[in-house]
């Protein structure tokens, strides 16, 4: 459970405006929004409008985010496009947090809302727009077992592994250490033992 003080508690009752903060890094350029119609300040760092055309409401609670989360964005003068086609931002940190005010727009709360790394970008050069996704740093911790199990979810965190496109293709039975029974067919090598010079693959 969050807990709040009284103070805050009556400054909610009373027509808060809510409005969320977006930070995300591109190579090593760090880029602020907001999804207000202003600029926003916070910790002395200046949070642009205008470039976020829709983002979902976030409920804060005190479970952590697992989700992906998707943000749209509007960049006719072409800087977010041009700073993703020109420069590595796979894996960077994105932080979104929720920021209530009250109605004199002074601030009453700011919860994180969102933390994870970006994962997929979609760009629509005709149109100026981009969809940009981040994945929650904590998705991994509800999984029963850490390995990655396709090449899209691999490469959010290994983009040059390619272990699972050949995954389809592995349909040999491998007999470590004891030679493969009479029969087996292919794949068999001095005397049914297979050896694999340097069997590493990235699993997480």
């Amino acid at each position: 459970m969050i807990s709040h003080t009284a103070g805050q508690l009556a400054k909610l009752k009373d027509k808060p405006r809510v409005f969320y903060t977006l930070e995300f890094q591109v190579g090593t350029t760090t880029y602020r929004f907001n999804n207000t119609d202003v600029v926003k300040v916070y910790l002395s760092q200046n949070y642009l409008p205008g470039f976020i055309d829709e983002m979902p409401e976030i409920e804060i609670t005190a479970q952590p985010k697992t989700n992906d989360i998707s943000i749209d964005f509007s960049d006719p003068e072409g800087v977010l496009i041009n700073a993703f086609l020109g420069a590595s931002w796979m894996n960077k940190p994105c932080k979104i947090r929720k920021h209530i005010h009250d109605s004199d727009d002074n601030q009453i709360l700011v919860k994180s809302a969102f933390e994870g790394l970006l994962s997929e970008v979609k760009i629509n050069t005709e149109k100026s727009e981009l969809e940009v996704t981040a994945s929650s740093i904590w998705a991994d911790f509800e999984k029963t077992a850490g390995i990655k199990t396709n090449s899209k979810s691999q490469q959010r965190y290994y983009p040059t592994d390619t272990a699972f496109d050949h995954a389809a293709k592995a349909k040999e039975k491998v007999y470590w250490g004891k030679d493969a029974p009479s029969g087996t067919g292919s794949g068999r090598i001095g005397g049914g033992r297979i050896v694999i010079p340097n069997p590493r693959v990235n699993l997480v």
